[in-house]
């Protein structure tokens, strides 16, 4: 498997890219190779291992795949969620794809919109043309009007939010977890959780076919809320926070610490498989 690992110098986003036959057993061919593609969210660069030696953050998935793959330690992008992403699926500066900003609600054609341009293709939308299956599962935040989520853009299947932050405890009552184009009231657990889970039942159903597959996993990790008092609830799984505290991680980094290696932990499983 030969596996891409691209990240900014700027707190904001991590970018995983597996492209190869070896997970869950696929074949894929060289002309149409089977496509993972996996982004952390408010992720600080110097909180990759492979990029700094002196954070205490434990990484040993990414780790691992960043000494065996390609890494791009001068990749640069717009410091700004929704216009990075842009970024990232057209292959164009934010001020050329038209989003400059993050997803606003101005109408398409007003003055204000914030939004990537209709005749602009997004990735999901070429890899859809050429065949692949494709699925999103995660955070969006590429807009939320008509002709901008996900199934408007390339995606035969969404499980996520749309939005720019969520908790990670996910209720039916609270979420605002969507399945394709309807509201998921039957979510329920930890969003690291699920949005693994939903990407490697997408992964397993497309394996054994003849068509190639494009899988995009989004975390909201590490993006808030995290827990800064003692009295909140923390936002990773408390074992997880309990292992940082542990090994002298000071309280206030110890549920962004937690959050990182328990996402670190879920992509060790969905790589592993």
């Amino acid at each position: 498997m030969k596996s891409v690992v691209i990240t900014k110098r700027i707190s904001f986003l991590s970018v995983l890219v597996l492209v190869g036959a070896t997970l869950f057993g696929m074949q894929c061919s060289a002309a149409a190779p089977n496509i993972l593609f996996i982004v952390s969210d408010d992720h600080g660069w110097g909180d990759l291992p492979s990029n700094w030696d002196n954070t205490e953050v434990q990484l040993p998935t990414l780790d691992a795949l960043a000494s065996r793959g390609v890494r791009f330690p001068n990749y640069h992008t717009v410091p700004l969620c929704g216009p990075s992403r842009a970024c990232m699926f057209t292959g164009q500066y934010s001020t050329e794809n038209g989003m400059w900003r993050g997803p606003g609600s101005q109408p398409l054609g007003s003055p204000g919109y914030r939004g990537i341009k209709r005749d602009v293709k997004m990735l999901s939308e070429h890899l859809s043309e050429a065949g692949y299956a494709t699925g999103a599962f995660g955070k969006w935040h590429l807009g939320s009007l008509e002709g901008e989520v996900p199934n408007d853009r390339g995606f035969d299947e969404f499980h996520g939010f749309l939005g720019g932050a969520h908790p990670y405890w996910i209720t039916g009552s609270r979420s605002k977890i969507m399945h394709n184009r309807e509201h998921d009231p039957l979510a329920k657990g930890h969003a690291t959780e699920l949005f693994t889970q939903w990407a490697e039942g997408f992964i397993r159903e497309n394996a054994g076919k003849e068509s190639p597959f494009f899988c995009y996993l989004a975390y909201n990790a590490v993006h808030g809320p995290l827990r800064v008092e003692k009295s909140k609830p923390a936002s990773a799984p408390e074992a997880w926070v309990k292992k940082a505290l542990d090994r002298g991680v000071s309280f206030l980094r110890s549920d962004y610490v937690a959050i990182l290696e328990h996402m670190d932990h879920n992509i060790g499983q969905l790589v592993s498989v």
